[in-house]
C-alpha cells in the first residue's frame, strides 16, 4: 500500500510553524526554452531515472552551502520539483502548479487544479484524519518537454486522475484527461480517490505513466499512453485482473513508480503494489516490463519471498544503466522488504539480490535510488509500525528481532556488479528519492529534518541542512544549487520549496557546457570534512541525536500506533545478506 509518506508521525511531535510571506512575481518564461546539461528536466534527471545530476558543487563547497530562496505554498511539495530553463517547476497539495524563476524563487505563473473532493487532504481544508493521507493532488513529478514545430515546450504532470499538459511559458492548458479508477464510467470526483502518483515519461508521441487507486475498493490501477497531441488514451494495461483477464476492480493493481525507459529493447519498466497488504492478484509485487507500442507484457519479475500481510510491495521507480554504446547493462530496483533487486534488462531475470533491513509497513526501499555507473545508493524508510487500520497484528513478524519500528541502518550503497555493500549509515531514513552528483549523495532524512549530504566513495557526512519541516520530496542537484520540498501529511507551514547554494548566492545553473559541469570525482576515505556518523550501533536509535529515536517513537504511541514491545531483549545490527542468483553481474 502506498503509505509511506503518510507516516511521518515523529513530525507530530516535532514540527515547526513558520509565517511566510506571499511570493514575489517574476518574469514570464522564454518562449522556446533550450535545456542545459546540468539542467534536471524528469522526475530522476532522466528517463533512465538514475537520479544523477551534474553539479559545480564539490566537497568543499556543500560545506557552505545556505539558503538562496524559499517559495512558500500553501500545503505541502512531496513530489520532485523539477528544474528546466532557467525555472523549478512543482505542483503541491494545495491544488497548484507552480513555475519559480530559479535565479530568484519568485513565482513566474501558477495553474489551478480542478477539484477532486476525494483526494485528502482537500486543498484548505485540513482534518485530523489527514495524517493518515499518502499524498495530496500532487504527487507527481512533471516532464519538461522542450517544443517541436507548432507545439510549445509543455509541462506534463499527474494531479488527482487527472494528466495535464501545460505551456511551460505560461501555465496555460493544452490539454487534460481524465484516467480514473473506473475509465469505462463517468469521472466521480467526490467518490474516485485514484490518483497518478507516477510520474509520466514522453517517448515518442506517447506519454506513459501508472495509475494507483490505492486500495480502494470499486476502482482499479493500471498503466497507460496517452497521446501527447491530445491526452487521449493510446492503450492501457490494466493490473487487477484473474488469471484470466478478468477486471476485479477491487483497489488493487495500482503503480506508483514511475515508467524507467530502455529505449534498445522498446520496453518501460515499472512495478506494481501490493493487493490489501498482500500478494494476492496476477500482477500484485511484480516488476513488469511492457512494450511501449502497445502494453504488451515482455517480462515479469516477483520475488520469491511470500508477503502474508506484511505489505512487502514495491513503489520504487527502476535505476537503469546503459554502456557506451547503448546497451542496457543495468537494472536494478528496491523493494518494501528492504531487498535491492538487479534484474536483467532484456528477460526480467534476477542477478542479484540484497537484502538490508526487515521492511515492512512503513519500510524498506520507498524512495527511489540513485546510479552513478558504479554503485547505486538509496535509503530506507522507517519500519514495521504494523497496520493502521487495526487490522491484524502489531507487526509482521513479532518474534524477528529484525522486526522493529526503526530499522537501521537507513542509507546504503550497493555495488552494481554482484551487489555487496559498500557502506551503510544510520539516522537517514528517507520517503523521499536519493540524488547522486558530484561524487556526493544527497538525501533528505526525514525523521531529522535535514538535508545530508555525503561522499559518494565513503559515506562521510560532509554536510546537514537543518530544516524546518519534513522533506519528502527528495533533492535536485542542478548547477551549484540544491532544490526540494518540504511539508507532510500531518503538518501545515512551513510548506514550500527552497533552493540552496553557496554561501546562498544566487542559483548558477550554466546553459552550456564549460567543462565544469562533469561529476567530481569520489573524494575518497581522506577527504576534510565533520565525521560520519555512526555506522552500527546495539540499538534503534544508535547514531541519532540525544532524545530523536525516543521522541520518533512517542509520536507514533501518541498518534495511535502500537509497535511492539521489546523489553529485556538486546536488539542488535543485523548483517546484510547478499545473493547472486544466476547471470553475468551488470
Amino acid at each position: 500500500m502506498r503509505v509511506g509518506r503518510s507516516l511521518m508521525l515523529c513530525a507530530a511531535a516535532l514540527c515547526l510553524v513558520a509565517a511566510t510571506a506571499p511570493p514575489v512575481r517574476a518574469g514570464p518564461v522564454p518562449a522556446r526554452s533550450e535545456l542545459g546539461p546540468m539542467d534536471w528536466p524528469t522526475y530522476g534527471h532522466d528517463l533512465h531515472r538514475t537520479f544523477a545530476g551534474r553539479t559545480t558543487l564539490d566537497p568543499n563547497s556543500v560545506t557552505t552551502l545556505s539558503r538562496a530562496w524559499f517559495f512558500p505554498t500553501g500545503d505541502a511539495v512531496t513530489a520532485e520539483p523539477i528544474v528546466a530553463g532557467g525555472t523549478v517547476y512543482a505542483g503541491s497539495w494545495d491544488g497548484h502548479f507552480y513555475a519559480i524563476d530559479v535565479a530568484t524563487g519568485a513565482q513566474r505563473w501558477s495553474f489551478t487544479l480542478k477539484p477532486q473532493p476525494a483526494v485528502t487532504p482537500q486543498p484548505g481544508n485540513r482534518q485530523p484524519s489527514d495524517f493518515a493521507s499518502d499524498g495530496g493532488m500532487v504527487t507527481s513529478t512533471a516532464y519538461f518537454l522542450p517544443g517541436r514545430g507548432n507545439r510549445p515546450d509543455l509541462v506534463i504532470f499527474g494531479g488527482g486522475y487527472t494528466l495535464y499538459a501545460l505551456r511551460a511559458t505560461d501555465g496555460a492548458p493544452y490539454w487534460e484527461h481524465d484516467y480514473t479508477g473506473r475509465p469505462e464510467n463517468p469521472p466521480d470526483p467526490g467518490h474516485d480517490g485514484t490518483r497518478i502518483f507516477s510520474s509520466p515519461a514522453v517517448v515518442g508521441d506517447q506519454v506513459l505513466f501508472g495509475v494507483s487507486a490505492d486500495g480502494n475498493r470499486g476502482f482499479r490501477g493500471y498503466f497507460a499512453a496517452a497521446d501527447l497531441a491530445s491526452g487521449n488514451p493510446r492503450w492501457v494495461r490494466e493490473l487487477d485482473v484473474d488469471p484470466g483477464g478478468r477486471l476485479l476492480n477491487d483497489g488493487c493493481g495500482s503503480v506508483w513508480s514511475s515508467p524507467t525507459i530502455i529505449e534498445r529493447l522498446g520496453l518501460a519498466v515499472f512495478d506494481v503494489s501490493d493487493c490489501h497488504f498482500t500478494r494476492q492478484g496476477t500482477y500484485t509485487e511484480h516488476v513488469l516490463a511492457v512494450r511501449i507500442g502497445d502494453g504488451a507484457i515482455a517480462w515479469s519479475f516477483a520475488p520469491s519471498r511470500p508477503d502474508n500481510g506484511c505489505d512487502f510491495d514495491f513503489g520504487a521507480t527502476a535505476n537503469l544503466g546503459t554502456a557506451a554504446d547503448g546497451t542496457a547493462s543495468f537494472l536494478g530496483v528496491g523493494g518494501k522488504d528492504g531487498t535491492y533487486y538487479s534484474l536483467d534488462p532484456a528477460t526480467g531475470a534476477a542477478r542479484w539480490q540484497t537484502n538490508v533491513v526487515f521492511g515492512g509497513f512503513a519500510g524498506g526501499f520507498i524512495g527511489s535510488t540513485a546510479y552513478d555507473g558504479t554503485r547505486a545508493y538509496g535509503a530506507t524508510a522507517l519500519g514495521d509500525f504494523g497496520r493502521f487500520e487495526g487490522v491484524g497484528t502489531a507487526g509482521c513478524e513479532p518474534g524477528n528481532p529484525r522486526d522493529l519500528p526503526l530499522q537501521e541502518p537507513s542509507l546504503h550503497a550497493f555495488d552494481a556488479g554482484a551487489g555487496g555493500i559498500a557502506w551503510e549509515q544510520p539516522a537517514s531514513q528517507s520517503f523521499g528519492s536519493t540524488a547522486v552528483a558530484g561524487g556526493m549523495v544527497f538525501v533528505a532524512a526525514s525523521l531529522l529534518r535535514q538535508v545530508q549530504v555525503r561522499d559518494a566513495a565513503t559515506g562521510r557526512l560532509l554536510m546537514s541542512i537543518p530544516l524546518p519541516a519534513n522533506s519528502d520530496s527528495g533533492a535536485v542537484v542542478a548547477g551549484d544549487t540544491v532544490i526540494f520540498g518540504t511539508g507532510s501529511s500531518e503538518q501545515g507551514a512551513p510548506d514550500g520549496i527552497y533552493a540552496y547554494t553557496p554561501h546562498g548566492a544566487p542559483p548558477q545553473i550554466p546553459a552550456a557546457s564549460d567543462g565544469d559541469g562533469a561529476p567530481a570525482p569520489a573524494t575518497g576515505a581522506g577527504a576534510a570534512g565533520p565525521p560520519a556518523l555512526p555506522s552500527t550501533g546495539s540499538s534503534p536509535s544508535a547514531g541519532w541525536p540525544g532524545g530523536v529515536a525516543a521522541a520518533v517513537l512517542a509520536a507514533v504511541a501518541a498518534a495511535g500506533w502500537r509497535p511492539r514491545r521489546r523489553q529485556g531483549r538486546a536488539i542488535s545490527r543485523p548483517a546484510a545478506t547478499s545473493s547472486k542468483v544466476g547471470g553475468p553481474p551488470g
